[in-house]
Order: structure tokens, then sequence, then C-alpha cells
């Protein structure tokens, strides 16, 4: 789907890992990736939570693992909403992806299990998840 390869495009350098797969809706596999392979210090325990609010109130989140931590603000666990990978894929995610330039036509609006649009971010944050072995 055109759509997940755009947005896996724009999640690719938030991340030290290597995608392979994205879900929306329906999985759709990135085929041998984006990144070659993950990155030495890839952790999937260390990620950030994005938090977006809905067209009606309702909060929608996503949690992307093995997040770059040089994209976390010096001396915080806030994501760096000024650097500009992060502020393309809040904006994609709050105002859509135009796919008309990349084969598509028309812009996709991510949303959330009640088909409501996703409009503002509420919070960017690291988040660390407690290791399962």
């Amino acid at each position: 789907m055109l759509f997940a390869e755009q947005l896996a495009l724009l999640i690719d350098p938030l991340v030290v890992g290597a995608l392979t797969r994205i879900g929306v809706t329906r999985d759709v596999d990135l085929p041998g990736g984006l990144a070659a392979s993950a990155s030495a210090n890839a952790d999937v325990e260390e990620g950030a939570r994005f938090q977006f609010r809905t067209e009606n109130g309702f909060f929608s989140g996503l949690r992307l693992p093995t997040f770059d931590e040089s994209k976390i603000a010096a001396g915080t666990r806030g994501v760096d909403l000024a650097d500009g990978d992060v502020a393309a894929f809040v904006a994609a995610m709050e105002d859509g992806l135009d796919l008309s330039g990349v084969g598509g036509t028309g812009t996709v609006q991510p949303c959330d299990a009640r088909d409501e649009d996703l409009l503002a971010l509420e919070f960017a944050r690291e988040q660390f998840l407690s290791s399962r072995g």
C-alpha cells in the first residue's frame, strides 16, 4: 500500500532499527525493509510514544521502537519536535500524506479505530519497555 510505504519513509529516519512491516488497518510488507540493517545500538525496549487527539477529542497513539535517541531534546524525555524528521512525521500524522507525487492520488489521512482523523499531537516522549527476558 502506497500510504504505508510513504509513511515508512518518514518513520525510517526516526529509528535506529530496520523497518520491515507497518500496520495500517492491515499489514503491508516493506520488501527488504528500508534500512539495510538495524544500527548496532538498536534496542526495541527504547522507543518514543506519540499521542494524538482525534477530531472528537479521543486519544490515539503509537509507539516507535528503536527510536533514535539523538532526536530526544537534551536533558528531557521529550521528543525534539523541532527536528526536521520528527516534524515531517508529525505533520503527516496530523495533515495526511499527499500521494499524488509518488504514484497515487489524493491525500490519505491517518485515523484511529473509530475512523476519526488524528488532528493534534498531545505529546511525544521517550518510552522504555522492560525486558521480557
